[in-house]
């Protein structure tokens, strides 16, 4: 029984190991990230002493696979969509949270060292002023711990943004409706929950995105 219950739980460690490989979020598989790794690592020692269980690995597995699907669907121009990878990492951590100890307090630090170390693709060209803030906010929001109406602000002040690109509104409408966008996302990124270093850079970007 106990070599069936590790078979099937290092399988399904298999696909959350996949996972984190190809996630937006994380560097390339061909780049080292040693907070990955050692998230995998400390994954492997929880199956093997039992800590975690296969129910809790095929979360973890449908979580990470639901978070690069909802990554892979956002397309240029569309609607952002932030509430739903913040309900997938709040998921992510749930689960964790039901991990017995001492695995648990380790995973979670893993978790969150994980998410501090992303790095974006390198860029031949920087990203201009809007595609950069709404990375950073997507970036603030997976590594932070917002209420959900923080994230819902966001989620619409970065949508009002992207409205006035294509907006029929006079001059003196749109920079109301910029002003208001930009003082919005202040307030939510201020609010708490998130680390000082993310609300600096975004607001560093509302900073630069201009009139």
């Amino acid at each position: 029984m106990k070599k069936s219950y590790r078979a099937i739980a290092l399988r399904a460690l298999v696909f959350v190991s996949l996972n984190l490989a190809t996630l937006g979020f994380v560097q390339a598989q061909d780049q080292p990230n040693p907070a990955r790794d050692k998230f995998e690592q400390d994954i492997k020692s929880a199956v093997a002493d039992g800590s975690i269980t296969v129910e809790q690995l095929k979360d973890l597995q449908a979580s990470l696979e639901t978070l690069k699907q909802a990554k892979a669907e956002q397309q240029p121009g569309a609607p952002v969509d932030l509430i739903t990878p913040y309900n997938v990492a709040s998921k992510i951590k749930a689960t964790m949270a039901a991990v017995k100890e001492p695995a648990r307090t380790t995973l979670r630090q893993d978790f969150q060292m994980m998410m501090a170390s992303r790095q974006p693709p390198p860029s031949a060209t920087p990203d201009p002023p809007g595609k950069k803030l709404g990375k950073d906010i997507f970036t603030a929001v997976l590594r932070g711990d917002p209420t959900p109406a923080q994230v819902q602000q966001l989620q619409q002040s970065l949508n009002s943004l992207e409205a006035l690109k294509t907006s029929s509104e006079g001059g003196l409408q749109k920079l109301r409706a910029l002003r208001e966008a930009k003082s919005q996302i202040q307030q939510a990124m201020t609010a708490g929950g998130f680390s000082p270093e993310d609300s600096q850079t975004v607001i560093d970007d509302l900073n630069n995105l201009g009139h």
